[in-house]
Formats: structure tokens, C-alpha cells, sequence
């Protein structure tokens, strides 16, 4: 006697496993249909994170192009220009900036990447002296930069290079000028001057280019 239970579940079984096998060659079609993406949109990236004004600025792309003859043009905002994945840029002043990168296939297709740096204006800036329990710190002028007639003092940080870079550190106390000299009076322990071989000083000027400089402690 055939025990009709049991051919029920052995053709059901056959059923599921036909229906797994017929799902698994379409998926396997239509994965052959499908184009193979390796292509990667153009970007920038630059280095230093903090660009100095008067020293070099690297860039590059990752952009990977499907055509050999792609040609990559870079736009630096203050008028120079460069060819290649990867260029390098000198800046002759602090400020911000935007950066421009076309990629040009071999088919005449092109792309374009934008990227907006913030270029430093480097200050030089010395320990000078002590009074109570205050300690300055002198900006110093050169040819091209006065800080009593441009640096915003109520910008200023001083501190380890961390918590400047995260709008901490310690405000003036007071300032005072020496000729084109700008001298800031801050408290030594709310700087990190008490503890550390170096400071960081940040800031920016009146017109909003933003300014860093190191002091040498010990």
C-alpha cells in the first residue's frame, strides 16, 4: 500500500528544489547582464590638512578612469594651473580658496570635482616676558603683515595643538602694541604654557584670513 503522505512530501520537496535551481540561474543571468562598476567619481584631496601660505600644498585625485587617454586639469583659485593626477600649488596668501579639478576622457566627457582649502597665513610669534601671573606672547610683523592694524584679538586661541584645532585654548587677557608688533597677555597654565616645550597660536585677521603660529616655550 502506497503511503500517499510521504509522495506528497517527496514531490513537494522536488518542486522547492527545482523552483531554488530556476531562481538561482536567473539571478546568475541577470547578475551576467549587468555592466561591471569599477568606476569611481572624481574627488580631491589635498595635504597638509592645515595648507601654510608660502609653502607647497599637494593634490591629487582617486578618480579611476575607464579610458587610458583621460587628461586631469587642476584650477588653484589664485590663478595657477596644472596637468596629471597629482599637482602641487604654492600659495602666496592666506584665505580660502576653491580648487578645481576636470577630467577629460579620450571621448571629450568630462567631470568636474570642487574642493574649498583654507590656506594658513603663518605668524611669527616669540615668548615674551612675564608679569604676575601672566605670560606674553609677541606677533610678530614682516613686510607684508602688521598684527595691530589686522589680526582680530578677540579671535585668538592659545593651547595645546588639539584643543586649538577645536576652538578651545586660552583667550587674551589683555594686548598692547610695539610698533607693528602685537604683544598678548594670556594666563600661562589656561595656555598649556606650564607643561609643554611648544603652544599653538590660532586666529584669524579682520577680513577673516585665518592665522597659526608656534610658540617655542623652553
Amino acid at each position: 500500500m502506497v503511503d500517499h503522505s510521504e509522495v506528497r512530501t517527496e514531490s513537494r520537496a522536488m518542486l522547492e528544489t527545482e523552483t531554488a535551481d530556476t531562481t538561482t540561474e536567473s539571478t546568475d543571468a541577470e547578475r551576467d547582464d549587468e555592466p561591471s562598476i569599477d568606476y569611481r567619481g572624481a574627488t580631491v584631496k589635498y595635504a597638509p590638512g592645515a595648507p601654510v601660505a608660502g609653502n607647497p600644498v599637494l593634490f591629487e585625485t582617486d578618480h579611476a578612469p575607464d579610458h587610458p587617454e583621460t587628461e586631469f586639469e587642476w584650477r588653484f583659485g589664485d590663478g595657477a594651473t596644472a596637468t596629471g593626477k597629482k599637482a602641487s600649488n604654492v600659495y602666496d596668501a592666506g584665505g580660502r580658496t576653491e580648487v578645481t579639478l576636470t577630467v577629460t576622457d579620450g571621448e571629450g566627457a568630462t567631470e568636474t570635482a570642487t574642493e574649498t582649502v583654507t590656506v594658513y597665513h603663518e605668524v611669527e610669534t616669540t615668548l615674551g616676558a612675564s608679569e604676575d601671573d601672566l605670560v606674553s606672547v609677541v606677533l610678530r610683523s614682516d613686510e607684508e603683515f602688521a598684527p595691530t592694524e589686522s589680526v582680530s584679538v578677540t579671535s585668538l586661541r592659545f593651547g595645546a595643538p588639539t584643543a586649538v584645532a577645536m576652538g578651545s585654548g586660552a583667550s587674551p587677557v589683555r594686548t598692547e602694541t610695539d610698533g607693528d608688533d602685537l604683544r598678548v597677555w594670556v594666563r600661562p597654565d589656561r595656555a598649556g604654557l606650564d607643561d609643554t616645550e611648544t603652544v599653538r597660536v590660532a586666529g584669524r585677521t579682520t577680513d577673516g584670513v585665518p592665522l597659526a603660529g608656534t610658540v617655542d616655550v623652553r
